[in-house]
């Protein structure tokens, strides 16, 4: 019998209901996870998509579930089947939270919508993760990553800051699922405060649509945040950044303020630009940030990265390293916080995993638990929910729950 794991961290002793799959909903949960909440996560008996979307030692147990899911229990229900909900309405009266990326008619027609759950529990935060606010024409649409980087506007975006020619273009990562999940954090953990002063649940719903497009049109909104507008949309510094070629490479780097730019004008011996008036306040470098960068890339691309990287590092312009995702494992400062950690997964054998980001003086989360295989904890948490040994055996043996406690290879 695995020692109890004790919840550590700022959300400790929080208990919330899992029922989400792929990347938003499941980053979400294991942030909160990681913060030290009781994540249950609730699969039906095939087990998220993402357990078989990726390499992995044993089936279901991919890369990507194994870094999506840490600090979870899992709990196998199937929902169409009148025992599983009844079984998951008995959770729902001990948990906190329940997060959901089902379809809200789909939860509906499961019987397992907000007014449902609410009778059951009225204290309950019920956070919907949607594609897109259900009072509008998009409401039923699917929403994937990729399509919500092109609805929000962000693949058009590449195109327009790239060079001439070059088409729309996908962030290579889960930019819309990933930043949505946060959105989704914050908007949980604000209800659950609001719980906490008035007593009071309710329903948060968290569309991908409309918290993308506000992360991306905050910088583009432009001139467009005047009525009557005063100009177009699109910050032109962000369509003039790049990263910079080097004699023997690339690197991020910017010169930003004016001071920046002087700075860098001594660099490449050119003095007498700091008395040109175009550059002597911020404005000016933003109304001419195009032609100053043409000459910072003209003049980077005469030196070696790792000469431009000491002498910015000198003169105090900002500037960083090209990383590659291979580069990064390497990073020094990531060795020295110790941001990649390899540890030991009871099943999964040795695995490399990254730390929480951020650092607390007084209650510093540790996540204890490592990504759990297909209803690892179903019959231990279908107990704690109540349902007697003959409930779980009739649940076990109809399929309507699956017992994974025993790792492959178990005799």
């Amino acid at each position: 019998m695995p020692a109890k794991v004790e919840p550590t961290g700022p959300l400790a002793g929080l208990r919330i209901l899992d029922l989400t799959g792929v990347a938003m909903g499941p980053y979400a949960t294991q942030t909160l996870g990681d913060l030290g909440a009781d994540v249950i996560k609730i699969e039906a008996p095939q087990g998220d998509l993402t357990r078989h979307n990726a390499p992995g030692r044993h089936a279901g147990m991919s890369s990507l579930f194994l870094q999506l899911n840490r600090s979870k229990r899992s709990v196998v229900l199937d929902l169409k089947d009148a025992a599983g909900r009844d079984a998951l309405l008995q959770m729902v009266r001990g948990a906190d939270a329940l997060v959901c990326n089902v379809r809200p008619k789909a939860m509906a027609r499961l019987g397992l919508g907000y007014e449902v759950l609410a009778g059951v529990n009225p204290k309950l935060v019920y956070c919907a993760l949607v594609g897109y606010g259900q009072d509008g024409p998009y409401a039923e649409r699917a929403a994937l990553d990729d399509l919500i980087q092109a609805g929000c506007g962000m693949a058009a975006l590449a195109a327009q800051a790239g060079p001439p020619g070059g088409g729309p273009q996908y962030a290579p990562g889960w930019i819309a699922d990933q930043g949505v999940g946060l959105v989704a954090t914050y908007a949980l953990l604000a209800a659950l405060l609001h719980r906490e002063r008035t007593g009071e649940g309710q329903m948060v719903e968290v569309p991908m649509f409309e918290s993308m497009v506000q992360f991306t049109m905050t910088p583009h909104l432009y001139g467009e945040s005047f009525r009557p507008a005063i100009g177009g949309t699109g910050y032109p510094r962000i369509y003039a950044r790049r990263p910079f070629k080097t004699l023997d490479g690339h690197i991020g780097a910017t010169a930003y303020t004016p001071a920046h730019w002087h700075a860098f004008f001594d660099l490449i011996g050119r003095p007498a630009m700091k008395a040109d008036r175009r550059f002597a306040d911020q404005a000016g470098v933003a109304k001419h940030v195009g032609e100053l960068n043409d000459l910072f890339a003209a003049e980077l691309a005469g030196r070696s990265s790792a000469e431009w990287l000491r002498l910015f590092d000198a003169a105090g312009i900002p500037a960083m390293a090209m990383h590659t995702p291979d580069s990064l494992l390497h990073d020094p400062h990531l060795d020295a916080v110790g941001f990649f950690q390899d540890v030991e997964h009871p099943s999964e054998g040795a695995i490399r995993t990254m730390a929480v980001p951020t650092r607390w003086s007084a209650s510093p989360p540790l996540p204890q638990r490592q990504a759990p295989r297909l209803g690892e904890h179903s019959v231990a948490l279908l107990r704690e929910a109540g349902l007697t040994p003959a409930q779980i055996d009739d649940l076990l043996a109809r399929g309507v729950t699956v017992d994974g406690a025993a790792p492959p290879g178990a005799g």
